[in-house]
């Protein structure tokens, strides 16, 4: 009939077989897409993803910060985590007026690079000022952008401790030129300017081992050097575990937070204080009972005492007496 409409008899093999079609298609699809993120995520050995600080506690009138970092990269470190491992290089710098956490997504150690990375890499920093208080959020430091900015011949290599110079904080950065990899400058990131200049007494101390006060107290029947276990790191971890040996009531905010994974004890100093010394006990105290005597058996070296003397004390007050904080200012290049 002319103007007929032809019908189309579907059987239900055809539907079937469609179905087949579309779901193996589909399933292609996602093993390559899978294959693909697997791969993508597999190439960064280098990851920490970005994190800032939510909440916080000072601590010890100041000489002290208990804060918990929160991933803003969540997604991101959950891929990382299933396709290429666990995250890491959460390093934290600490000074007495600023904090840095690098966060890094590189495919090799910084060190070996020889040229700037790809689009999809990044060495940031996340910086925050010590405010009384209060700690302020700072705008994220692009090392990359920063060593470009002073000299396009070079990029960064390594990120050191935060020192004090005449009251002022800086970074110490490793740069390397593109040009020669042999050559390498140490360089210092000023946190208020965000800018690199160098310091060539500063440089000295970086690579020099400057003297140090040595503490040794009887943890647990443990003998340990409290020197070696956390004063030259500025940060660290307490296991929740172990919170019933710290001084803070459970109903505390500084409780909570410790409680809470990715939470950091920060002692404020720089790497070169003289008062690191009284203010990372002030700190350390906080978390042992209050009968132990962290200035038992305190070694003084002869640089740093008042007479030039070596001594050996065992109180706070015998310790004041005989640590040459001036002196010490000068040795540790705090003061030119």
């Amino acid at each position: 009939m002319k103007g007929s409409v032809k019908i189309v008899k579907i059987t239900k093999k055809k539907v079937i077989y469609s179905l087949l079609v579309l779901l193996t298609s589909i399933g292609v699809i996602w093993f390559s897409y899978h294959t693909y993120e697997k791969q993508y995520y597999r190439q960064f050995s280098q990851y920490s993803g970005k994190a800032k600080i939510d909440d916080y506690e000072m601590i010890a009138d100041g000489s002290g910060v208990i804060a918990h970092w929160k991933s803003v990269t969540p997604e991101e470190d959950q891929k990382k985590k299933e396709y290429g491992g666990s995250l890491n290089l959460k390093r934290i710098q600490v000074g007495a007026h600023h904090i840095l956490r690098s966060n890094i997504k590189l495919k090799d150690s910084p060190y070996y690079y020889e040229e700037r990375p790809s689009k999809d890499e990044y060495w940031t920093l996340s910086l925050y000022k010590i405010e009384g208080k209060k700690l302020k959020e700072e705008k994220e430091i692009d090392l990359y952008k920063i060593v470009e900015d002073f000299d396009s011949n070079y990029i960064p290599t390594e990120l050191g401790a935060i020192y004090s110079s005449n009251g002022r904080e800086l970074a110490a950065l490793q740069i390397r030129s593109i040009k020669d990899p042999t050559i390498r400058k140490m360089m210092f990131l000023d946190l208020e300017t965000h800018k690199l200049e160098q310091n060539d007494h500063l440089a000295e101390k970086v690579y020099e081992k400057y003297p140090l006060v040595r503490f040794n107290v009887n943890l647990d029947k443990d003998q340990s050097s409290l020197e070696y276990l956390h004063l030259s790191d500025g940060s660290f971890s307490i296991d929740p575990k172990d919170l019933s040996k710290t001084q803070f009531k459970k109903s505390s905010k500084a409780y909570r937070l410790l409680k809470q994974k990715d939470t950091k004890v920060m002692i404020l100093n720089p790497q070169n204080s003289a008062n690191r010394y009284s203010r990372g006990l002030s700190v350390f105290e906080l978390f042992m009972k209050k009968s132990v005597n962290l200035y038992h058996d305190v070694t003084i070296p002869a640089e740093l005492s008042k007479d030039g003397q070596v001594h050996t004390t065992h109180s706070k007050e015998e310790f004041d007496q005989i640590y040459d904080i001036e002196k010490v200012r000068k040795v540790y290049n705090e003061i030119d």
